[in-house]
C-alpha cells in the first residue's frame, strides 16, 4: 500500500492511540493554523492498546503528579459528555478491598486526595460481607495461597468506566474539525536522522556533528519530514521506533490480559447489579488484594477481570498479543472466588484479549524532548485513558516550544516535571 502524503506537515504524530490523538488535537487547537499529520500502522484510530484496555478511569494514585494529570483529564471528559457527546462514562466508583496492613496507608492517600476533589467512602469488613459476600474468614484455598484477610474497603469518586471507542472518536473527529490529517495503514520503518551540517559522510551524524530527527521513513519507502517536530506517541511500541537511533524512551512494554466472564448465574447477576455503591445500582470497579480487578459491564451482563503479572513474565512487545488461559485459571480465578464467593460457580471466560502497558521507571508519564526535532510522549503505565488529555496538552505545549502546559481547569504544569532531565523520582505505588 502506498502511503501518500499530499503536503509537508508542520508537525508529525506517530501513533493514533489515545495519547497520539489527544496530542494531535491539542497541537491543532493551540498552534494557530499549523498543519498536523498523524501516522498509524493500523487501519483506524484506537485499534491498538487503547482498544484493548479495561477502559476504566480514576484519579487515585500515590504520586501527586499522576493525581493532577488524571483529575484534569477526567474533568475534561466529563465536560465533553456534559456537552452532549456520550462517552459512556459511568461514575461507578473504584472500590479498593483492603487487608489490615493497607488501611492506614489508604487513610493517608484518601486525606491527600481530598485536596484534589476526590472523595472517599469507607466500608467495614462486615458491610463488605453483607453487600458483596466478602468472607470475614477466608477458606482453605485462600489460606494455602497466603491471601490476606479483609479489614475494610474504600470507594473513591470520581472514578468509573467509559467506552474507549467513543473517546477515540471524540479526539479523532475534533482533530479533523481542526484540520488534522490521518494516514492509516502506514507503519513507520525508521526515524530519519540528519546531520547538521550534512556533508554526505558515512555514518553521519558523526560525534562532532549535531544530530536532528528529520521525520520518518514509512514501510513503502516514502519519507515524511515535518517542518517543526515529530512526536512519537506509539505507546508500548515506542521503544521499537526510538532505540534504533540511540534514544531510550525510558518505558517498556508490559503485557496485560483481560478476561470476560458472563454473569450467567443468579449469584453473579445479583453481584453485578448490587445496590448501595452508586446511582446506577451496579457493582463498582473493584480492586482485590494481590492485584486482581473486577470491572462490571452491565450492558453485556458480564464482568471483565484480570490481574497484574510480575517476576517471571518478560518485558517484551508482541505484534499480536494473546491472553494465556492458564493465567485466568490459576492466577485470577482463585483470587476472585476467595473474596467474591459469587464467582465460585462462574463459567469460564467466553472472551479474552491482551495488550500492553507502556511502563515507565516510576510509573509516571514521560513527555520529553529526546532530541532536536523529536518529542516522546508515553510511559502512561496502564493509565493512558485516565491521563490522555493532560499528556496530550503537555506534548503539544512542548512541541510548540513551551515550558509549561495549561491543563483542563486552568492548572499550569511545568513540563520539566514530565521530562527526564529534571525528573524527581516519585514512585507510583497504585498501579493496577
Amino acid at each position: 500500500m502506498a502511503c501518500r502524503v499530499e503536503a509537508r506537515p508542520d508537525f508529525l504524530v506517530v501513533g493514533a492511540g489515545i495519547v497520539g490523538l489527544a496530542t494531535a488535537y491539542h497541537l491543532a487547537a493551540s498552534c494557530g493554523g499549523c498543519s498536523v499529520l498523524v501516522v498509524e500502522k493500523r487501519h483506524g484510530p484506537g485499534h491498538g492498546d487503547t482498544g484493548r484496555s479495561a477502559a476504566a478511569f480514576r484519579a487515585v494514585f500515590s504520586s501527586t503528579l499522576n493525581v493532577v494529570l488524571a483529575r484534569s483529564s477526567i474533568g475534561y471528559y466529563l465536560e465533553v459528555q456534559g456537552r452532549g457527546r456520550d462517552l459512556g462514562m459511568r461514575l461507578l466508583g473504584y472500590l479498593f478491598v483492603l487487608p489490615g496492613g493497607a488501611v492506614e496507608r489508604f487513610e493517608e492517600v484518601a486525606s491527600r486526595l481530598s485536596r484534589h476533589g476526590v472523595s472517599a467512602r469507607w466500608f467495614t469488613g462486615d458491610e463488605l460481607a453483607e453487600a458483596l459476600g466478602v468472607p470475614r474468614r477466608l477458606g482453605e484455598e485462600a489460606q494455602l495461597m497466603g491471601l490476606p484477610g479483609v479489614e475494610a474497603g474504600v470507594l473513591f469518586q470520581p472514578a468509573g468506566v467509559l467506552r474507549p471507542e467513543r473517546l477515540v472518536e471524540h479526539y479523532y473527529e475534533a482533530g479533523r474539525g481542526l484540520g488534522v490529517s490521518y494516514l492509516f495503514g502506514c507503519e513507520v520503518r525508521r526515524l530519519v536522522v540528519r546531520a547538521r551540517p550534512e556533508l554526505g559522510l558515512r555514518g553521519e551524524p558523526l560525534p562532532w556533528q549535531e544530530g536532528v530527527v528529520g521525520g520518518v521513513e514509512l514501510a513503502d519507502g516514502s519519507v515524511v519530514e515535518p517542518r517543526e517536530a515529530t512526536v512519537v506517541a506509539a505507546g508500548a511500541e515506542a521503544f521499537r521506533i526510538l532505540e534504533p537511533i540511540g534514544v531510550d524512551p525510558h518505558f517498556r512494554p508490559r503485557k496485560q490480559r483481560v478476561y470476560a466472564v458472563r454473569a450467567s448465574t443468579p449469584r453473579l447477576r445479583r453481584l453485578l447489579h448490587v445496590e448501595g455503591f452508586n446511582e446506577y445500582n451496579t457493582l463498582p470497579f473493584i480492586l482485590l488484594p494481590r492485584g486482581v480487578y473486577v470491572r462490571p459491564v452491565p450492558e453485556e451482563e458480564s464482568f471483565w477481570t484480570g490481574g497484574s503479572t510480575g517476576l517471571g513474565y518478560p518485558i517484551a512487545w508482541e505484534p499480536e498479543p494473546q491472553p494465556e488461559p492458564w493465567i485466568y485459571e490459576y492466577g485470577v480465578a482463585p483470587v476472585l472466588r476467595s473474596y467474591l464467593p459469587a464467582f465460585e460457580d462462574a463459567p469460564s471466560p467466553d472472551a479474552s484479549w491482551a495488550g500492553f502497558y507502556d511502563t515507565s521507571i516510576d510509573s509516571r508519564p514521560v513527555v520529553d524532548r529526546a532530541a532536536e526535532g523529536l518529542i516522546v510522549a508515553g510511559g502512561t503505565s496502564g493509565s493512558g485513558i485516565m491521563k490522555a488529555d493532560a499528556v496530550g496538552r503537555a506534548a503539544a505545549a512542548l512541541a510548540l516550544g513551551g515550558e509549561e502546559a495549561v491543563l483542563y481547569g486552568g492548572l499550569r504544569l511545568r513540563l520539566a516535571e514530565l521530562g527526564l532531565r529534571e525528573r524527581r523520582l516519585e514512585q507510583e505505588k497504585l498501579v493496577i
